[in-house]
């Protein structure tokens, strides 16, 4: 996906060991291609969004804190890669707490509070991408309980309208060089 784009893609992830893996795994590969590798943790968050917005070939590598309140308008960012559904981890006492309540209460606590935190969140990182009304580009979601978990669709039918493909990775892969390139 980022070969073809030529960078300009914004990668989330949930978690920073599974950030920090696929960073090693991909950066040799990435760098030999020309594409500049930018990871959260490495600079500044500013300096980090700004070397990654004046470099558009290049890709940034980010957790939680850059789903959302980041702008990176135009040329640099054409991609966004959510790795998976960003779920809150089960064992923050603040979350715990609260999952308790509603259990108490006689609630679900998964669709009263985890899934729409979730939903909210993967809206957010959707929203990275589109940030002027000339901006275009593709958002990927890897994690397949989009599409498997019958609570799926509340995340599809959260995002704006577009159009979604569910495909294997070569067909999408000549779908995104069509719109990218056409």
């Amino acid at each position: 996906i980022l070969e073809l784009s030529e960078g300009k893609g914004l990668i989330l992830f949930t978690s920073y060991e599974m950030l920090k893996n696929t960073y090693t795994y991909v950066k040799p590969l990435l760098t030999e291609k020309g594409i500049v590798v930018f990871r959260q943790g490495d600079d500044e968050r500013s300096r980090l969004l700004k070397s990654f917005q004046e470099d558009t070939g290049s890709v940034l590598f980010a957790t939680h804190s850059f789903w959302e309140g980041i702008d990176v308008p135009g040329e640099s960012l054409q991609i966004v890669v959510i790795c998976r559904l960003p779920f809150r981890v089960p064992t923050d006492p603040v979350h715990m707490a609260r999952l308790e309540a509603i259990e108490k209460r006689g609630g679900n606590p998964f669709f009263e509070l985890s899934l729409p935190e979730a939903v909210m969140k993967l809206k957010q990182g959707f929203g990275r991408l589109m940030r002027r009304t000339t901006d275009r580009g593709v958002v990927f979601i890897l994690d397949s309980r989009v599409v498997r978990k019958n609570y799926g669709s509340a995340f599809i039918s959260s995002l704006p309208e577009t159009m979604v493909c569910i495909k294997d990775m070569d067909s999408l892969l000549l779908d995104v060089e069509n719109f990218l390139y056409p």
